[in-house]
């Protein structure tokens, strides 16, 4: 038996049938049209979390809806069993959707609040602004760096250029624009080409392409014309630029004028080319040499000399090229040498033989103990200078023996003609008293003979004395001698032998001492101030001067006087000879000068003389500075 409608059911009136119907369908609209603005909302908030949740409210709604539109059916359609099972669903998807609130509402209570995200947004807001400072700040700190760049790349005195990966230069500083009188439209990518010279552009294009693809630093030299046309030498130099990934970015280059330094190049190759041509010009052997005395260059006389090529001569000491009995000795000055170096040593020969050299170095390099120093050093054959200085040797010293047995006999002969002559004087003498001579002319011829006879005794005792001054020079010693004491003994003893007198003027501040043989001395001073005292000119008064002189460093000794004066261009070379004399009308021996010139070149030292007949002369005795 089936269900009756609703309206059959218990007692309904028509208010409460019809506001039940009308409820109903008022709440399955409502619940009809809620699912679909649901879905609206899904579709068109697609980022909205647990949109699965909208979908299970959604079919829940719909079927509450649905539960509505049967229950006012059933007032006229008696459908209870749908009804049944729409509400059976209703259930289910009742149940469905607290499921799955109990599963999201742990993670929906994580959701923030409007305050927070209000919150959130606001931080997030003040953190925007603060990046953004921050990156306003890098901006600037850019431009700033960009500035200093341009300012630092227009500075330098190198034309700079940046470039592309594929070499197409897109930045050239203000000196590559100064230079070449272009702009960067004209010279943007391979634009620069147009101001190379037209016989290098093809390799310089070619090595340029090569560079960019294997990713190397490059590096060439080639000319670059210049405004006003002339070309000019540069150096070119580019260093790729890498990113984080290892490719190129960019090729950052400089273009060096190098013309100045090539021309100087070239001249130094034309100074070294022509310094090797002097070098093997001059018959000296040439070479440099370090410090340890290793040969580093070696020129074509050298080798030819030597037997040895180029490669066997560096680095070898040219110590080992000498003598045996020669290697030690000069190894061991080389190593004292301060600059400069000296010696004569035997070099030996392609063929084995040994020849004298005289062995010159000089440091190039200031510094001595620098280990880049080089030494320049020549060898100068004097073989035969050293076989004649060897054979003068030989004949000094004979001519030394034969001096020394000369004053020998000159000493023997001297003592003895000195007793036979003085028996002869006074005999002489005894004649005088005793004898009467009535020839008018006796007394005449027997002055004659009493001078000679005085004559013959000062010669022979001027002989003893030059004999005797050569022992004392080889047998006394060299002391400090004060010259003032010494000057004026020998002016009281000259002043003794003579009725005149003179003006003496003694001056010894620059030298108040010097090293000699004091009796030779002695001798010096009293030849020099006697003759200056004898020779005075009688038409005024006599003034001799004797004072000490230094000059660089070597003591002088200067006698000066006003007297008579010598002809030294007619006289000159006589005048040291032994019993050479000038003036008869004084007596003397004409020995006094050669003992002077004597002693003093004995004692390393040498004589000038300036003289001027009628105003005086002028003694200068050098003496040995050590």
């Amino acid at each position: 038996m089936g269900f009756p409608a609703r309206w059959h059911c218990g007692h309904w009136t028509n208010f409460h049938g019809w506001l039940y119907i009308a409820s109903d369908l008022l709440i399955w609209g409502a619940y009809f049209v809620i699912p679909f603005l649901l879905i609206n909302f899904i579709r068109q908030r697609r980022d909205m979390p647990f949109d699965r949740m909208f979908w299970l409210f959604g079919l829940f709604i719909f079927a509450c809806g649905a539960t509505h539109l049967l229950d006012a059916l059933i007032f006229w359609v008696p459908v209870y069993r749908l009804s049944g099972l729409v509400r059976l669903v209703t259930a289910v998807a009742s149940w469905g959707t607290v499921l799955a609130l109990i599963q999201v509402l742990p993670r929906a209570l994580q959701l923030r609040s409007t305050s927070q995200l209000e919150s959130e947004v606001q931080q997030r807001t003040a953190e925007l602004a603060a990046a953004n400072q921050q990156l306003q700040e890098v901006a600037e700190q850019l431009m700033r760096r960009n500035a200093e760049f341009t300012t630092l790349a227009n500075v330098i005195p190198q034309l700079a250029w940046m470039a592309e990966p594929n070499g197409h230069i897109f930045w050239y500083n203000e000196r590559w624009y100064d230079y070449t009188g272009t702009n960067l439209e004209q010279m943007q990518g391979w634009g620069w080409s147009t101001v190379h010279h037209k016989d290098h552009i093809e390799s310089v294009t070619e090595r340029w392409s090569h560079h960019l693809k294997a990713g190397e630093p490059w590096e060439d030299m080639f000319p670059l014309r210049h405004r006003d046309g002339e070309f000019r030498w540069f150096l070119s130099r580019a260093q790729p630029v890498r990113g984080d990934d290892g490719r190129i970015t960019r090729w950052f280059g400089t273009n060096t004028d190098v013309t100045d330094m090539q021309q100087m190049q070239e001249q130094i190759q034309q100074s070294e080319s022509r310094y090797r041509v002097l070098m093997e010009s001059i018959p000296q052997l040439v070479w440099t040499a370090n410090n340890a005395g290793e040969l580093t260059y070696c020129d074509g006389r050298t080798v030819d000399y030597t037997g040895l090529n180029a490669r066997d001569c560096s680095g070898r000491s040219w110590h080992s090229l000498l003598h045996p009995d020669d290697g030690p000795t000069a190894h061991a000055q080389w190593q004292q040498a301060e600059g400069h170096f000296e010696g004569e040593y035997r070099l030996r020969s392609a063929n084995g033989d040994y020849r004298w050299f005289l062995v010159q170095a000089r440091l190039l390099d200031s510094q001595l103990g620098s280990p880049t120093a080089q030494w320049f050093g020549t060898c100068t054959d004097i073989n035969e200078q050293h076989a004649l200085r060897e054979t003068l040797q030989v004949q000094n010293n004979e001519l030394a023996r034969s001096n020394r047995d000369l004053d020998t006999f000159v000493y023997a002969a001297s003592h003895d003609l000195k007793q036979p002559a003085q028996n002869l004087a006074g005999l002489f003498d005894e004649l005088q008293r005793t004898a009467t001579f009535h020839d008018p002319e006796a007394s005449l011829m027997l002055g004659m003979v009493n001078g000679s006879m005085e004559q013959l005794l000062g010669t022979i005792q001027s002989l003893t004395e030059v004999v005797q001054v050569q022992r004392h020079a080889e047998e006394l010693p060299p002391e400090p001698v004060q010259v003032q004491p010494l000057v004026e003994e020998t002016i009281r003893l000259v002043q003794d032998s003579g009725p005149t007198q003179a003006t003496w003027e003694l001056d010894f501040s620059a030298v108040s001492a010097v090293v000699f043989v004091r009796v030779n001395l002695r001798s010096v001073l009293y030849n020099l101030l006697s003759n200056a005292f004898k020779y005075a000119d009688p038409s005024r008064p006599a003034h001799i001067a004797v004072r000490t002189e230094l000059h660089d460093g070597v003591p002088v000794l200067v006698v000066q006087d006003n007297g008579l004066g010598m002809n030294l261009e007619r006289h000159g070379d006589e005048l040291f000879q032994l019993f050479r004399r000038f003036h008869d009308h004084v007596p003397g021996s004409g020995v006094g000068l050669y003992l002077v010139q004597r002693l003093v070149e004995q004692a390393g030292g040498r004589l000038e003389v300036e003289s001027e007949v009628g105003r005086g002369s002028t003694f200068r005795v050098f003496l040995h500075a050590g």
